[in-house]
């Protein structure tokens, strides 16, 4: 909950931000979206209209997820429930940058058929953009497939144990696609942009279907993969609820639904 909370409204938070280091004059702030009022595009140079109209979000949230993947390889003394928050931080930015890589330069879609938008006057980057973000796209989402695979190993004791693999898989894996698809269902519905007719509950599933390399974390780890031939096993999975993290989580959820999800008018 604590990783989906951070990576979707923060995803938006950072459109938000974007536009106001430029200047645009704010309209609302949803989970799902954000409007804003640029005043003079053509006043912008390519690079900053590029930012500015979508990029810039997913560009980050890719940059952190590279991030906190050297943290989780190269860490070895984090604590148990900290690698687990880290892992599926990790993730979930991963999702939500390279995954807007893929459906931007396959279906030209979301944040970055916004950028194709404003850079239309010039052609032949749009093709150089939609080529490399798909290769970005497709070779990242699938590359997160066997990350998640192999950032497993560090729960399972028995790599040899089906059931235990499967079991921390699911634990690990599973339920941030069950809680980020979920949300973001909802609060795509609720969101003013469904109201203005920007999205619509094709693109909605689209959008939140980019939670699915979670589920083939789970696959790879329990089923399709076989395990590695050393173990990497360093922690213990935490088993005991944390209820004051368990708290935080359900009300930042609720917010992110009630609060984050019909928007804040801004102007």
């Amino acid at each position: 909950m604590l990783a989906c909370f951070i990576t979707v409204p923060g995803h938006e938070l950072l459109h938000l931000l974007t536009h106001m280091v430029y200047g645009s004059k704010l309209l609302y702030y949803s989970a799902g979206a954000v409007d804003a009022t640029v005043a003079d595009w053509s006043a912008l140079s390519v690079f900053d209209r590029i930012m500015v109209a979508g990029g810039s979000a997913s560009i980050i949230n890719a940059l952190t997820a590279v991030i906190l993947m050297i943290i989780l390889l190269k860490a070895k003394n984090l604590k148990a429930m900290t690698r687990v928050f880290l892992t599926q931080l990790m993730g979930a930015q991963f999702v939500q940058g390279i995954g807007y890589f893929l459906i931007g330069g396959l279906f030209s879609a979301g944040d970055w058929g916004n950028v194709y938008e404003r850079i239309s006057d010039v052609p032949n980057l749009v093709t150089v953009l939609r080529i490399v973000l798909s290769v970005l796209g497709c070779g990242g989402i699938v590359a997160l497939f066997f990350i998640l695979n192999y950032l497993s190993y560090s729960f399972i004791e028995n790599k040899d144990d089906k059931n235990e693999r499967r079991y921390v898989g699911f634990r690990l894996h599973m339920t941030v696609l069950i809680v980020g698809f979920t949300v973001g269902m909802i609060c795509s519905g609720l969101s003013p942009a469904m109201k203005d007719g920007y999205l619509n509950w094709g693109m909605c599933i689209l959008f939140n279907f980019m939670w699915i390399p979670f589920l083939w974390g789970w696959l790879y780890t329990g089923y399709l993969m076989k395990p590695p031939k050393n173990s990497r096993f360093l922690y213990k999975l935490p088993t005991d609820p944390n209820w004051i993290l368990l708290a935080v989580g359900i009300i930042l959820v609720l917010v992110e639904i009630f609060v984050f999800g019909p928007g804040i008018y801004l102007g």
